[in-house]
């Protein structure tokens, strides 16, 4: 077969849509050596963060630069010059297309939670989604969650639909205590027990009531323990600081920045709790990383989460600030139960792989390839 393959979020520093599509391609070329791969991006950063140098992967950087006129007329003719059979929309599909194709389906928030959007970015990721949903041969969704919120809300025969879990790299593993110290401490000053979340600073992650749990925390315990926040922050979250001020943190919750992704491993393994309890959460790959590394996790008892954790994190009500600074509590005073998440979370984790995702995208190509 010839598979085309179209990414938008690659070479952006993007989150978990950009960790999809990176290891999705990486782990499609350690396991596909017969089909031909056109893949289809939007700039160099692109191609140099999937970092794949194979024969049958050909990579497209689609021009002009600007997206409004590469997506809707650069691709359509990249598409019939390659001449692919079909092509897989990892993140949103373009406004119109030549070519039969398979959707990624990430997340429902935008369809449940629109609070957490701005208007414009809602009403532009909506109608590509809901164009993915509608007219795509094949629509993998992330979780089991996404797939049944998305049947229940619109509607569309099962047939069309599978669930293919996202996965882990082989470097979130367990580091020496040793070397977790020393990385930290020489490279980022970080020598002090902390919590951690690791994901974009915005409404829909609940990042402020993760802020007033903390502070709750401290409160209660007189604990040491810092907070530390790792991502980028939206638009959304510009009364950050203020709120960070306002808790009383100020020297207690910490923005460090940019963190080489070589290092995570280390970050996670260090934290004393991975706290992510987001609103809605399609998949949620930092709660897996976490717990390939070691780390106890609390996290949401809704959407996917529940899912994907099974028995293997604290599971709190997201919208109760109280529950998730007892879920902080319970990490600072009980050494039995870290000991149970630890085990817990690096059996659930095992679960998860970046080639099991390849090997049952490339069986829905398969399932595709058939229909054509």
């Amino acid at each position: 077969m010839k598979i085309g393959i179209f990414v938008v979020m690659a070479g952006t520093n993007a989150g978990g849509p950009e960790v999809y599509e990176v290891n999705l391609i990486r782990n499609l070329a350690l396991i596909d050596h017969e089909n031909e791969y056109h893949v289809f991006c939007l700039s160099e950063a692109a191609r140099n963060s999937i970092g794949v140098i194979k024969e049958n992967f050909i990579f497209h950087v689609l021009k002009p630069a600007n997206r409004w006129i590469s997506i809707p007329v650069s691709l359509p003719i990249g598409l019939a010059r390659t001449g692919v059979d079909f092509f897989h929309a990892t993140f949103t599909p373009p406004p119109l297309a030549s070519k039969e194709y398979l959707f990624t389906h990430h997340c429902f928030s935008t369809f449940s939670h629109p609070e957490f959007y701005d208007s414009g970015t809602l009403l532009r990721l909506n109608r590509l989604i809901m164009t993915g949903l509608r007219k795509s041969s094949v629509c993998i969704c992330v979780s089991n969650f996404v797939m049944q919120k998305t049947l229940e809300a619109f509607e569309f025969s099962k047939d069309r639909f599978q669930v293919v879990y996202n996965g882990i790299s082989n470097c979130f593993r367990p580091i020496d205590a040793s070397v977790r110290k020393r990385v930290l401490k020489e490279r980022y000053n970080i020598d002090f027990p902390y919590f951690l979340y690791i994901g974009k600073l915005d409404p829909r992650k609940n990042i402020a009531r993760i802020v007033e749990a903390f502070s709750i925390f401290k409160q209660e315990t007189g604990s040491d323990w810092k907070l530390l926040l790792i991502g980028k922050r939206t638009r959304l979250m510009d009364d950050l600081g203020t709120l960070i001020c306002q808790s009383g943190l100020d020297g207690h919750v910490i923005q460090p920045g940019y963190i080489a992704n070589e290092d995570l491993p280390v970050l996670y393994g260090e934290a004393r709790g991975f706290i992510f309890p987001s609103i809605c959460e399609g998949f949620g790959i930092p709660v897996i990383e976490a717990m390939a590394c070691g780390t106890p996790v609390i996290t949401s008892n809704g959407s996917s989460l529940p899912e994907i954790t099974a028995d293997a994190a604290l599971l709190v009500d997201p919208y109760d600030v109280n529950a998730i600074a007892h879920a902080m509590q319970k990490l600072y005073d009980d050494e039995s139960l870290v000991e149970k998440l630890h085990v817990r979370g690096l059996q659930r984790a095992k679960y998860f792989s970046w080639e099991k995702t390849a090997i049952q995208t490339l069986a829905a190509y398969r399932k595709i390839g058939k229909l054509l």
